[in-house]
Protein backbone atom coordinates (compact mmCIF):
# COMPACT_ATOMS: atom_id res chain seq x y z
CA UNK A 1 0.00 0.00 0.00
CA UNK A 2 2.77 2.37 0.94
CA UNK A 3 4.68 1.42 -2.15
CA UNK A 4 1.79 2.46 -4.35
CA UNK A 5 1.66 5.91 -2.67
CA UNK A 6 5.39 6.46 -3.23
CA UNK A 7 5.09 5.67 -6.93
CA UNK A 8 2.20 8.09 -7.30
CA UNK A 9 4.24 10.82 -5.59
CA UNK A 10 7.21 10.38 -8.01
CA UNK A 11 4.91 10.52 -11.00
CA UNK A 12 3.42 13.79 -9.76
CA UNK A 13 6.89 15.38 -9.22
CA UNK A 14 8.10 14.34 -12.67
CA UNK A 15 5.06 15.80 -14.26
CA UNK A 16 5.58 19.22 -12.55
CA UNK A 17 9.29 19.71 -13.65
CA UNK A 18 8.62 19.02 -17.30
CA UNK A 19 5.66 21.26 -17.26
CA UNK A 20 7.64 24.32 -16.30
CA UNK A 21 9.13 24.46 -19.85
CA UNK A 22 5.67 25.13 -21.14
CA UNK A 23 4.62 27.53 -18.43
CA UNK A 24 4.25 31.15 -19.79
CA UNK A 25 5.45 32.86 -16.64
CA UNK A 26 8.58 30.77 -16.51
CA UNK A 27 9.45 31.42 -20.17
CA UNK A 28 8.86 35.17 -19.77
CA UNK A 29 11.11 35.33 -16.76
CA UNK A 30 13.89 33.49 -18.59
CA UNK A 31 13.61 35.76 -21.66
CA UNK A 32 13.85 38.85 -19.50
CA UNK A 33 16.94 37.51 -17.78
CA UNK A 34 18.66 36.69 -21.08
CA UNK A 35 17.86 40.13 -22.55
CA UNK A 36 19.17 41.86 -19.45
CA UNK A 37 22.47 39.97 -19.59
CA UNK A 38 22.83 40.64 -23.34
CA UNK A 39 22.28 44.35 -22.82
CA UNK A 40 24.98 44.47 -20.19
CA UNK A 41 27.40 42.63 -22.51
CA UNK A 42 26.73 44.95 -25.47
CA UNK A 43 26.84 48.04 -23.33
CA UNK A 44 30.14 46.94 -21.84
CA UNK A 45 31.54 46.26 -25.36
CA UNK A 46 30.40 49.60 -26.83
CA UNK A 47 32.24 51.59 -24.10
CA UNK A 48 30.62 54.89 -25.28
CA UNK A 49 32.43 57.01 -22.71
CA UNK A 50 36.03 56.05 -23.61
CA UNK A 51 38.29 58.01 -26.08
CA UNK A 52 40.34 56.69 -29.00
CA UNK A 53 43.68 57.99 -30.46
CA UNK A 54 44.51 58.01 -34.19
CA UNK A 55 48.28 58.17 -34.46
CA UNK A 56 50.76 59.48 -37.06
CA UNK A 57 48.42 61.72 -39.01
CA UNK A 58 50.54 63.65 -41.64
CA UNK A 59 50.87 67.43 -41.31
CA UNK A 60 50.55 69.61 -44.40
CA UNK A 61 52.19 73.05 -44.55
CA UNK A 62 50.31 75.79 -46.38
CA UNK A 63 51.96 79.01 -47.55
CA UNK A 64 50.26 82.35 -47.54
CA UNK A 65 50.09 84.26 -50.82
CA UNK A 66 52.72 86.68 -49.52
CA UNK A 67 55.04 83.81 -48.58
CA UNK A 68 54.70 82.33 -52.03
CA UNK A 69 55.31 85.71 -53.65
CA UNK A 70 58.48 86.11 -51.61
CA UNK A 71 59.74 82.70 -52.72
CA UNK A 72 59.67 81.24 -49.22
CA UNK A 73 59.89 77.55 -48.57
CA UNK A 74 59.76 75.42 -45.43
CA UNK A 75 62.92 73.34 -45.13
CA UNK A 76 62.25 71.66 -41.80
CA UNK A 77 59.47 71.18 -39.27
CA UNK A 78 59.73 69.90 -35.72
CA UNK A 79 56.97 67.28 -36.33
CA UNK A 80 55.78 65.71 -39.53
CA UNK A 81 52.83 63.88 -37.93
CA UNK A 82 50.48 64.38 -34.99
CA UNK A 83 48.25 62.18 -32.82
CA UNK A 84 44.51 63.01 -32.72
CA UNK A 85 42.31 62.02 -29.75
CA UNK A 86 38.58 61.52 -30.50
CA UNK A 87 35.53 60.43 -28.51
CA UNK A 88 32.26 58.89 -29.60
CA UNK A 89 30.77 55.59 -30.54
CA UNK A 90 33.48 52.98 -30.74
CA UNK A 91 31.80 51.62 -33.83
CA UNK A 92 32.75 54.94 -35.45
CA UNK A 93 35.99 55.98 -33.71
CA UNK A 94 37.70 52.63 -34.08
CA UNK A 95 37.08 52.77 -37.83
CA UNK A 96 38.78 56.17 -38.20
CA UNK A 97 42.20 56.42 -39.95
CA UNK A 98 44.64 59.20 -40.81
CA UNK A 99 42.87 59.69 -44.13
CA UNK A 100 39.79 60.91 -42.27
CA UNK A 101 41.57 64.07 -41.10
CA UNK A 102 43.29 67.09 -42.63
CA UNK A 103 46.03 68.53 -40.44
CA UNK A 104 47.60 71.83 -41.48
CA UNK A 105 49.96 74.51 -40.24
CA UNK A 106 50.25 77.86 -41.99
CA UNK A 107 53.42 79.78 -42.89
CA UNK A 108 52.50 83.44 -43.01
CA UNK A 109 55.62 85.49 -42.22
CA UNK A 110 56.91 88.64 -43.88
CA UNK A 111 60.13 88.54 -45.87
CA UNK A 112 61.50 91.43 -43.83
CA UNK A 113 62.24 88.92 -41.08
CA UNK A 114 64.86 87.19 -43.21
CA UNK A 115 68.46 88.05 -42.33
CA UNK A 116 70.21 86.10 -45.11
CA UNK A 117 72.56 84.49 -42.59
CA UNK A 118 70.44 81.60 -41.34
CA UNK A 119 67.01 80.06 -41.70
CA UNK A 120 64.19 81.63 -39.70
CA UNK A 121 61.90 79.82 -37.23
CA UNK A 122 58.17 80.20 -36.75
CA UNK A 123 55.85 78.47 -34.24
CA UNK A 124 52.61 77.58 -36.03
CA UNK A 125 49.38 76.23 -34.49
CA UNK A 126 48.11 72.88 -35.70
CA UNK A 127 44.67 72.86 -37.25
CA UNK A 128 42.60 69.67 -37.59
CA UNK A 129 39.54 69.21 -39.80
CA UNK A 130 37.35 66.18 -40.46
CA UNK A 131 37.56 64.67 -43.91
CA UNK A 132 34.50 62.33 -43.66
CA UNK A 133 30.72 62.50 -43.27
CA UNK A 134 30.64 61.07 -39.75
CA UNK A 135 29.30 63.52 -37.19
CA UNK A 136 28.70 61.43 -34.07
CA UNK A 137 32.25 61.77 -32.72
CA UNK A 138 34.28 64.70 -31.40
CA UNK A 139 37.93 65.73 -31.73
CA UNK A 140 39.14 65.96 -28.16
CA UNK A 141 42.77 67.04 -28.66
CA UNK A 142 45.79 67.02 -31.00
CA UNK A 143 49.37 66.38 -29.95
CA UNK A 144 51.48 68.38 -30.44
CA UNK A 145 49.36 71.50 -30.66
CA UNK A 146 52.16 73.62 -32.15
CA UNK A 147 54.92 72.90 -34.68
CA UNK A 148 58.13 74.86 -35.27
CA UNK A 149 58.82 75.65 -38.95
CA UNK A 150 62.23 76.59 -40.36
CA UNK A 151 61.93 78.63 -43.53
CA UNK A 152 63.90 80.77 -45.96
CA UNK A 153 63.85 81.86 -49.56
CA UNK A 154 64.68 79.08 -51.99
CA UNK A 155 67.82 79.52 -54.08
CA UNK A 156 69.98 77.44 -56.37
CA UNK A 157 73.38 78.14 -57.88
CA UNK A 158 75.47 76.38 -60.52
CA UNK A 159 79.24 76.08 -60.09
CA UNK A 160 82.04 74.82 -62.27
CA UNK A 161 83.65 71.74 -60.76
CA UNK A 162 87.32 72.49 -60.14
CA UNK A 163 90.12 69.98 -59.67
CA UNK A 164 92.89 69.96 -57.10
CA UNK A 165 94.56 66.67 -57.91
CA UNK A 166 98.12 65.78 -57.09
CA UNK A 167 99.73 63.10 -59.25
CA UNK A 168 102.92 62.28 -61.12
CA UNK A 169 103.70 60.28 -64.24
CA UNK A 170 106.18 57.44 -64.37
CA UNK A 171 109.51 57.87 -66.14
CA UNK A 172 108.97 58.07 -69.89
CA UNK A 173 105.25 58.81 -69.54
CA UNK A 174 103.07 61.90 -69.66
CA UNK A 175 99.90 62.34 -67.61
CA UNK A 176 97.45 64.74 -69.23
CA UNK A 177 94.78 67.02 -67.85
CA UNK A 178 92.14 65.16 -65.79
CA UNK A 179 88.74 64.92 -67.51
CA UNK A 180 85.52 64.95 -65.46
CA UNK A 181 82.30 63.11 -66.30
CA UNK A 182 80.41 66.22 -65.12
CA UNK A 183 81.74 69.76 -65.41
CA UNK A 184 79.09 71.59 -63.37
CA UNK A 185 77.14 71.07 -60.16
CA UNK A 186 73.88 72.70 -59.03
CA UNK A 187 73.44 73.36 -55.29
CA UNK A 188 69.99 74.28 -53.95
CA UNK A 189 68.36 74.97 -50.61
CA UNK A 190 67.84 77.91 -48.24
CA UNK A 191 69.22 81.15 -49.58
CA UNK A 192 71.24 81.71 -46.42
CA UNK A 193 72.93 78.31 -46.85
CA UNK A 194 73.45 78.49 -50.62
CA UNK A 195 75.14 81.88 -50.20
CA UNK A 196 77.85 80.19 -48.17
CA UNK A 197 78.85 77.89 -51.04
CA UNK A 198 81.69 79.41 -53.07
CA UNK A 199 83.48 76.55 -54.82
CA UNK A 200 83.01 72.91 -55.82
CA UNK A 201 86.25 70.94 -55.95
CA UNK A 202 87.41 67.40 -56.58
CA UNK A 203 90.54 67.10 -54.48
CA UNK A 204 92.75 64.08 -53.88
CA UNK A 205 96.34 62.87 -54.15
CA UNK A 206 97.79 59.79 -55.86
CA UNK A 207 100.98 58.43 -54.37
CA UNK A 208 102.11 56.01 -57.10
CA UNK A 209 103.43 57.35 -60.43
CA UNK A 210 101.00 56.70 -63.30
CA UNK A 211 101.96 54.53 -66.26
CA UNK A 212 98.49 54.01 -67.71
CA UNK A 213 95.12 55.75 -67.79
CA UNK A 214 93.64 56.23 -64.32
CA UNK A 215 89.85 56.44 -63.93
CA UNK A 216 87.94 56.42 -60.66
CA UNK A 217 85.00 58.08 -58.90
CA UNK A 218 85.62 60.92 -56.44
CA UNK A 219 83.37 62.97 -54.17
CA UNK A 220 82.74 66.60 -55.10
CA UNK A 221 83.42 68.74 -52.03
CA UNK A 222 81.87 72.16 -51.38
CA UNK A 223 83.83 75.05 -49.88
CA UNK A 224 82.89 78.46 -48.48
CA UNK A 225 84.46 81.87 -49.15
CA UNK A 226 87.15 81.16 -46.56
CA UNK A 227 88.08 77.94 -48.39
CA UNK A 228 86.67 75.86 -45.54
CA UNK A 229 84.88 72.65 -46.49
CA UNK A 230 81.12 72.61 -45.97
CA UNK A 231 80.47 69.10 -44.73
CA UNK A 232 77.18 69.54 -42.83
CA UNK A 233 74.97 69.70 -45.91
CA UNK A 234 72.03 67.97 -44.20
CA UNK A 235 72.11 70.38 -41.28
CA UNK A 236 72.04 73.31 -43.71
CA UNK A 237 69.25 71.63 -45.73
CA UNK A 238 71.41 71.78 -48.87
CA UNK A 239 70.98 69.40 -51.77
CA UNK A 240 72.96 68.98 -54.99
CA UNK A 241 72.45 67.23 -58.30
CA UNK A 242 75.95 65.73 -58.40
CA UNK A 243 77.54 63.87 -55.49
CA UNK A 244 80.59 62.42 -57.23
CA UNK A 245 82.21 62.47 -60.65
CA UNK A 246 84.31 60.05 -62.65
CA UNK A 247 87.81 61.47 -63.04
CA UNK A 248 89.96 60.14 -65.88
CA UNK A 249 93.66 61.01 -66.16
CA UNK A 250 95.05 60.11 -69.61
CA UNK A 251 98.57 58.69 -69.54
CA UNK A 252 100.71 58.34 -72.70
CA UNK A 253 104.34 57.51 -73.48
CA UNK A 254 106.49 60.54 -74.34
CA UNK A 255 109.53 61.07 -76.57
CA UNK A 256 111.96 63.90 -77.41
CA UNK A 257 112.61 64.45 -81.13
CA UNK A 258 114.84 67.06 -82.86
CA UNK A 259 113.61 69.85 -85.14
CA UNK A 260 115.21 69.81 -88.59
CA UNK A 261 115.50 72.76 -91.00
CA UNK A 262 115.28 72.29 -94.77
CA UNK A 263 117.59 74.44 -96.91
CA UNK A 264 118.15 75.13 -100.61
CA UNK A 265 121.19 76.41 -102.53
CA UNK A 266 123.36 76.14 -99.43
CA UNK A 267 127.07 75.64 -100.24
CA UNK A 268 128.71 72.46 -99.08
CA UNK A 269 131.20 74.22 -96.83
CA UNK A 270 128.62 76.32 -94.99
CA UNK A 271 128.88 75.15 -91.38
CA UNK A 272 125.69 73.63 -89.96
CA UNK A 273 126.63 75.28 -86.66
CA UNK A 274 125.77 78.61 -88.25
CA UNK A 275 122.12 77.47 -88.48
CA UNK A 276 120.45 77.31 -85.08
CA UNK A 277 116.93 76.28 -84.10
CA UNK A 278 115.21 77.33 -80.89
CA UNK A 279 113.99 75.06 -79.44
CA UNK A 280 116.30 72.37 -80.79
CA UNK A 281 113.78 69.64 -80.03
CA UNK A 282 110.24 69.08 -78.80
CA UNK A 283 108.74 66.52 -76.46
CA UNK A 284 105.81 64.57 -77.87
CA UNK A 285 103.19 62.37 -76.25
CA UNK A 286 101.31 59.67 -78.10
CA UNK A 287 100.82 55.96 -78.38
CA UNK A 288 103.92 53.77 -78.28
CA UNK A 289 103.26 52.71 -81.87
CA UNK A 290 102.98 56.30 -83.12
CA UNK A 291 106.08 57.54 -81.31
CA UNK A 292 108.10 54.56 -82.54
CA UNK A 293 107.80 55.76 -86.14
CA UNK A 294 108.91 59.36 -85.39
CA UNK A 295 112.63 60.19 -85.36
CA UNK A 296 112.52 63.91 -86.18
CA UNK A 297 110.21 66.77 -87.08
CA UNK A 298 111.11 68.69 -90.24
CA UNK A 299 109.96 72.29 -90.29
CA UNK A 300 107.71 73.11 -93.24
CA UNK A 301 109.51 76.25 -94.45
CA UNK A 302 112.64 76.01 -96.60
CA UNK A 303 115.49 78.48 -96.12
CA UNK A 304 116.65 79.38 -99.62
CA UNK A 305 120.21 80.77 -99.48
CA UNK A 306 119.60 82.43 -102.84
CA UNK A 307 117.13 84.75 -101.09
CA UNK A 308 119.22 85.68 -98.02
CA UNK A 309 119.93 89.32 -97.31
CA UNK A 310 123.70 89.61 -96.95
CA UNK A 311 123.36 93.19 -95.70
CA UNK A 312 122.41 91.67 -92.32
CA UNK A 313 124.76 89.70 -90.11
CA UNK A 314 122.01 87.29 -89.14
CA UNK A 315 118.87 86.14 -90.91
CA UNK A 316 115.97 85.09 -88.66
CA UNK A 317 112.87 83.07 -89.50
CA UNK A 318 109.84 82.06 -87.44
CA UNK A 319 108.32 78.73 -88.44
CA UNK A 320 105.33 76.73 -87.23
CA UNK A 321 106.15 73.37 -85.67
CA UNK A 322 104.10 70.70 -87.48
CA UNK A 323 102.80 67.94 -85.22
CA UNK A 324 102.66 64.35 -86.47
CA UNK A 325 99.08 62.96 -86.37
CA UNK A 326 98.16 61.31 -83.09
CA UNK A 327 100.70 63.27 -81.00
CA UNK A 328 100.62 66.09 -78.49
CA UNK A 329 103.27 68.76 -78.11
CA UNK A 330 104.45 68.84 -74.49
CA UNK A 331 107.09 71.55 -74.92
CA UNK A 332 106.06 74.69 -73.10
CA UNK A 333 107.36 78.08 -72.13
CA UNK A 334 105.72 79.15 -68.92
CA UNK A 335 102.02 78.38 -69.27
CA UNK A 336 102.08 78.34 -73.09
CA UNK A 337 102.83 75.50 -75.44
CA UNK A 338 105.75 76.20 -77.79
CA UNK A 339 104.17 75.99 -81.25
CA UNK A 340 106.78 77.92 -83.23
CA UNK A 341 110.52 77.60 -83.78
CA UNK A 342 112.96 80.45 -84.40
CA UNK A 343 115.62 79.65 -87.00
CA UNK A 344 118.71 81.86 -87.18
CA UNK A 345 121.37 81.85 -89.93
CA UNK A 346 124.66 83.43 -88.85
CA UNK A 347 126.08 85.41 -91.82
CA UNK A 348 128.82 87.18 -89.90
CA UNK A 349 131.98 87.29 -92.08
CA UNK A 350 130.04 86.75 -95.31
CA UNK A 351 129.59 89.41 -98.00
CA UNK A 352 128.30 89.73 -101.56
CA UNK A 353 129.71 90.91 -104.87
CA UNK A 354 128.39 91.37 -108.42
CA UNK A 355 130.20 90.00 -111.49
CA UNK A 356 129.53 90.04 -115.23
CA UNK A 357 129.37 86.61 -116.82
CA UNK A 358 130.84 86.65 -120.35
CA UNK A 359 129.00 85.14 -123.32
CA UNK A 360 131.60 82.40 -123.48
CA UNK A 361 130.38 81.10 -120.13
CA UNK A 362 126.75 80.96 -121.26
CA UNK A 363 125.50 77.64 -122.61
CA UNK A 364 122.17 77.04 -124.38
CA UNK A 365 120.57 73.64 -123.85
CA UNK A 366 117.76 71.92 -125.78
CA UNK A 367 117.57 74.64 -128.45
CA UNK A 368 114.86 74.19 -131.10
CA UNK A 369 115.79 72.36 -134.30
CA UNK A 370 114.31 72.28 -137.78
CA UNK A 371 112.72 75.41 -139.18
CA UNK A 372 113.60 77.55 -136.14
CA UNK A 373 116.88 78.52 -134.61
CA UNK A 374 117.52 80.31 -131.31
CA UNK A 375 120.08 82.90 -130.40
CA UNK A 376 120.82 84.94 -127.28
CA UNK A 377 119.63 88.51 -127.46
CA UNK A 378 121.53 89.43 -124.28
CA UNK A 379 125.22 88.55 -124.49
CA UNK A 380 126.29 88.91 -120.89
CA UNK A 381 124.65 88.49 -117.49
CA UNK A 382 125.19 90.40 -114.24
CA UNK A 383 124.93 88.08 -111.23
CA UNK A 384 125.36 88.57 -107.47
CA UNK A 385 127.47 86.13 -105.49
CA UNK A 386 127.80 85.55 -101.75
CA UNK A 387 130.40 83.83 -99.63
CA UNK A 388 133.20 84.28 -97.13
CA UNK A 389 134.76 87.68 -97.65
CA UNK A 390 138.21 86.37 -98.49
CA UNK A 391 136.88 84.07 -101.18
CA UNK A 392 134.12 86.15 -102.67
CA UNK A 393 136.61 88.98 -103.32
CA UNK A 394 138.50 86.68 -105.71
CA UNK A 395 135.46 85.75 -107.80
CA UNK A 396 135.07 87.09 -111.36
CA UNK A 397 132.66 86.50 -114.20
CA UNK A 398 134.89 83.73 -115.46
CA UNK A 399 134.14 81.82 -112.22
CA UNK A 400 130.46 81.58 -113.10
CA UNK A 401 128.67 79.27 -115.56
CA UNK A 402 125.20 79.99 -116.97
CA UNK A 403 122.89 77.43 -118.61
CA UNK A 404 119.85 78.45 -120.65
CA UNK A 405 117.50 75.45 -120.88
CA UNK A 406 114.95 75.73 -123.72
CA UNK A 407 113.19 72.43 -123.03
CA UNK A 408 110.11 74.09 -121.52
CA UNK A 409 109.90 76.96 -124.05
CA UNK A 410 107.40 76.82 -126.91
CA UNK A 411 109.17 76.85 -130.26
CA UNK A 412 107.82 79.83 -132.24
CA UNK A 413 109.22 82.98 -133.73
CA UNK A 414 109.82 85.85 -131.37
CA UNK A 415 111.69 86.72 -128.20
CA UNK A 416 111.27 85.13 -124.82
CA UNK A 417 112.86 85.50 -121.35
CA UNK A 418 114.14 82.11 -120.30
CA UNK A 419 115.04 81.26 -116.65
CA UNK A 420 118.70 80.29 -116.38
CA UNK A 421 120.77 78.20 -113.98
CA UNK A 422 123.78 79.97 -112.52
CA UNK A 423 126.58 78.07 -110.81
CA UNK A 424 130.04 78.81 -109.47
CA UNK A 425 132.75 76.63 -110.95
CA UNK A 426 135.70 75.12 -109.15
CA UNK A 427 136.29 74.85 -105.42
CA UNK A 428 134.82 78.31 -104.88
CA UNK A 429 131.38 76.74 -105.38
CA UNK A 430 131.80 74.80 -102.12
CA UNK A 431 131.93 78.00 -100.06
CA UNK A 432 130.10 80.59 -102.19
CA UNK A 433 126.63 80.69 -103.71
CA UNK A 434 124.49 82.69 -106.11
CA UNK A 435 122.00 85.25 -104.81
CA UNK A 436 118.72 85.85 -106.66
CA UNK A 437 117.22 84.30 -109.80
CA UNK A 438 117.94 85.27 -113.40
CA UNK A 439 116.62 85.13 -116.96
CA UNK A 440 118.15 85.77 -120.38
CA UNK A 441 116.36 86.87 -123.54
CA UNK A 442 116.37 84.39 -126.39
CA UNK A 443 115.16 85.17 -129.94
CA UNK A 444 113.83 82.42 -132.17
CA UNK A 445 113.62 82.93 -135.92
CA UNK A 446 113.39 80.97 -139.16
CA UNK A 447 116.48 79.00 -139.86
CA UNK A 448 118.82 80.75 -142.34
CA UNK A 449 117.33 84.21 -141.71
CA UNK A 450 120.20 86.57 -141.02
CA UNK A 451 118.03 89.36 -139.64
CA UNK A 452 116.09 89.19 -136.39
CA UNK A 453 112.40 88.36 -136.78
CA UNK A 454 110.07 91.36 -136.34
CA UNK A 455 107.59 89.10 -134.54
CA UNK A 456 106.21 89.87 -131.06
CA UNK A 457 108.26 89.31 -127.92
CA UNK A 458 107.27 86.17 -125.98
CA UNK A 459 106.97 85.62 -122.25
CA UNK A 460 108.13 82.40 -120.65
CA UNK A 461 104.49 81.56 -119.85
CA UNK A 462 103.24 82.01 -123.45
Amino acid sequence: MNTKKENNSKEKKKFRLSGLLYHNSFVLACSFAVALVSWFVIAAGSDMNRTYVIRDVPVNVSLSSQAEADGLRVFNQSYNTVDIEVSGSSLITRALTADDFEVTVALNPTSTKLTGNTTQKLNASVRVAKQNSYSDYEIVSVSPEEITLEYDRFKETTLNIETDISFTAGTGFYAGTPALSEEKITVSGPESAVNKVSRAIVTYSLDNPLREDDSRSWLVKLFDQDNQEISDLAELYLSRDVDSVQVTIPVRPKKTVPLIVSTAHVPADFSSARITVEPESVELAGSAETLGSITEIRLNNVIDFAELDLDQRTASFTMEIPLPPGTQNLTSSGANTVSQAKVTVNLNGYRKTTVSVPESNVQMLNAPTGDLEAMLTTRTLEVTLAGPEAQVNRLTGDSVMVQVDMSNVEARSGSVDVPVTVSISGTAGDACWVLGSYTMTVTMRAAGNTTPSPGPSLDAGD
